[in-house]
């Protein structure tokens, strides 16, 4: 009994990614925030945003440093070393994955604060902090921004680990 025990305990992984505590698909419950659609459709881009059921299409760009420590619309401070962001199209605590279209990469990050609705106008549907910029390499100099997809994936007060 002891020995089945153990080798249970070196059969199952070290270390639980993101990737596999959430689904590869997108959750049927809607994190689109249709009060906020409604207030800054005015603001919206449609030739460079595309918004479907719990999908996006648009910029994503990335907090400064500057912005550390700062209280987030979520009333936690922002911190860039989490996989958080900002966005004005989900629901407040909506996990999503964010992959940059040029190279590939995703990254789960939970929605956790509101951009200026005029970044709407220049196309940009998500602002994320300095980690997950740094996983769709977006932090290389000149490459501030990058065309993105952005699917729901949940809802939870949990940061999603990416590592």
């Amino acid at each position: 009994m002891k020995v089945f025990v153990i080798i249970l305990l070196f059969a199952l992984p070290m270390t639980i990614k993101a990737q596999d505590v959430y689904p590869p698909s997108f959750t049927l419950v809607n994190c689109i925030d249709s009060g906020l659609m409604e207030k800054y459709n005015k603001y919206i881009d449609t030739s460079r945003i595309q918004i479907s059921f719990n999908k996006v299409s648009g910029i994503a760009s990335f907090y400064s440093s500057k912005f550390n420590g700062l209280k987030t619309a979520s009333g936690e401070l922002y911190r860039p070393k989490k996989y958080t962001a900002a966005s004005n199209l989900f629901l407040i605590n909506s996990v999503v994955r964010v992959t940059n279209m040029r190279n590939g990469k995703s990254v789960l990050v939970r929605v956790n604060d509101r951009m200026h609705p005029n970044m709407l106008k220049k196309g940009r549907v998500i602002d994320l902090s300095g980690a997950a910029a740094k996983k769709l390499s977006m932090t290389k100099k000149g490459e501030g921004i990058a065309r993105v997809i952005i699917e729901a994936v949940d809802k939870g007060k949990l940061n999603p680990k990416n590592d």
